[in-house]
């Protein structure tokens, strides 16, 4: 009988366990404790009740090199967004490890053959991806010592993971789609062209895949042809004829009512104005007629640059503290205008790039042809390139419609299919590509969301004592070793 009782009693007791958990694992009662030394903030109300309204499965795909900084960061988020939402599902793909699951994820979204380092939310037919470049805040003090020379290392303070995965959750939810238009009319690059020269398919691309946008080509030559109401992002690539005064003014009252503007100049286009050299002026960039050279950094035509030289903008910080580089075919000079040529109220206008310390200009332009004229150009000085200008927000921070935003780059070939898709060596222009686009493009839905902040340590020694480290790694610890070993053996004798 007492034999009987126990066995009743363990089945009654293993039902009832069995029950528990099922119950749990229906209602999803999860405790989650986290014991890491740098323990995660909760996630934010804002993200909680985004998750909770999201109707559909969302499918993330981390594609991610695990041995990463910023990969502990992402999975940390990303798991507490699976604790709190059965629909959503996370995955990982190891690119050095699998490359082959690499590339199929590349190509499912149109990615491009380099990819890394980015994670995509996909629902439905519908898909966001937020890259590594997008996820980190950096010491903006520590950013302006790195622009003087003071310091070297670029210290990350934040990471915005939250921030970007929930508003990328929230987007593939919103039925609302976000419009980007291309400018056609002057000779500029074929927005589908497939010329790796002078086709623009791959930007294309990246701004359909990558950033879910609609893009749509416009004309603004007829009278009644205008720019979309809808319209948050105005693509101008390299015209190489002028712009009617008409279509400047469109574009005028496009910036002035908050318009966001992503200009790249033809190199051609030095010996003739286009008309948007003045209307950059009017917003704090200056396009002068001449053309940026490197006596020390090029690589192929020796007219080439090949920076890695960045100022301390938002979107050129992750570049800068990996050590990326751009690679600009022929570049001309784009700068910010003068302070004493703007008024109080001028937008403010930052360096995103420029050349080394030892560029130089040429201005001399003939039929093509550059030449150095002493006389008005200078040497061995940085020269810029690339200049980033914002008015009606506060640089850096997220920014809503009534904020202009305008990228102004002096080589409007160093987008297109060729040094996209096929970079030069070290050269990181779809990431230089994608993160202006997102900055541009920035808008205010996420900001109860703040970064998380994040500690980095830095162990700082002379030479001497790296010396000494060195050895002491190489020969001490053998050393120790051996000597402990030839103890043991010498007692064991005697």
């Amino acid at each position: 009988m007492r034999t009987a009782i126990h066995i009743a009693v363990s089945v009654v007791a293993l039902v009832m366990v069995v029950g528990l958990v099922n119950h749990l694992s229906v209602t999803r009662r999860v405790w989650r404790v986290d014991l890491s030394s740098a323990r995660s903030e909760p996630l934010s109300d804002l993200t909680r009740q985004t998750l909770a309204m999201q109707p559909n499965e969302v499918r993330v795909t981390v594609l991610f090199d695990p041995s990463s900084d910023l990969f502990p960061h992402v999975m940390g988020v990303l798991r507490d967004y699976e604790a709190l939402s059965p629909r959503i599902r996370v995955q990982t793909v190891d690119y050095l490890r699998d490359p082959a699951a690499g590339l199929k994820v590349a190509a499912q979204y149109q990615l491009g053959a380099g990819a890394k380092d980015l994670v995509v939310f996909e629902s439905g037919n519908r898909h966001r991806v937020v890259t590594a470049g997008e996820l980190s805040v950096y010491d903006t003090g520590n950013l302006r010592a790195l622009v003087s020379g003071e310091e070297r290392d670029v210290r990350r303070v934040g990471f915005t993971g939250e921030y970007q995965f929930t508003s990328a959750i929230a987007a593939l939810t919103d039925s609302g789609e976000t419009h980007a238009c291309y400018l056609l009319g002057h000779g500029e690059h074929p927005p589908d062209g497939k010329d790796k020269g002078i086709g623009y398919a791959a930007f294309l691309d990246l701004l359909r895949g990558q950033k879910n946008l609609t893009v749509d080509v416009i004309r603004l030559a007829g009278v009644t042809n205008q720019i979309p109401k809808n319209c948050e992002l105005l693509v101008v690539a390299g015209p190489t004829a002028p712009l009617l005064p008409g279509e400047l003014q469109k574009i005028e009252a496009f910036l002035q009512g908050g318009g966001r503007l992503l200009v790249l100049l033809h190199p051609y286009t030095v010996e003739k104005s286009t008309g948007l050299e003045e209307l950059l002026a009017r917003w704090g960039v200056a396009a002068p007629p001449a053309y940026a050279g490197d006596d020390q950094f090029t690589s192929y035509t020796k007219l080439d640059v090949l920076s890695q030289n960045f100022g301390g903008h938002a979107i050129v910080s992750p570049l800068r503290r990996s050590g990326g580089a751009l690679y600009f075919p022929l570049p001309r000079v784009v700068a910010p205008m003068p302070a004493q040529q703007m008024p109080a109220d001028a937008p403010k206008a930052d360096v995103l790039v420029k050349t080394s310390a030892s560029g130089m200009t040429r201005s001399n332009v003939k039929d093509g042809n550059a030449a150095f004229d002493p006389a008005r150009d200078v040497r061995n000085q940085e020269i810029p390139i690339a200049v980033a200008a914002e008015k009606g927000g506060v640089s850096g921070i997220a920014a809503g419609r009534g904020t202009t935003r305008i990228v102004a780059i002096g080589d409007s070939t160093m987008m297109t299919n060729e040094t996209l898709d096929e970079p030069r060596e070290l050269a990181g222009n779809r990431d230089f590509a994608n993160m202006a686009v997102a900055w541009l493009l920035d808008r205010p839905q996420s900001l109860a969301i703040g970064p998380r902040r994040i500690r980095e340590y830095r162990i700082v020694m002379t030479s001497r004592q790296r010396r000494i480290l060195s050895w002491a790694a190489i020969g001490g610890l053998p050393g120790a070793i051996l000597l402990v070993g030839l103890s043991i053996w010498y007692r064991r004798r005697i």
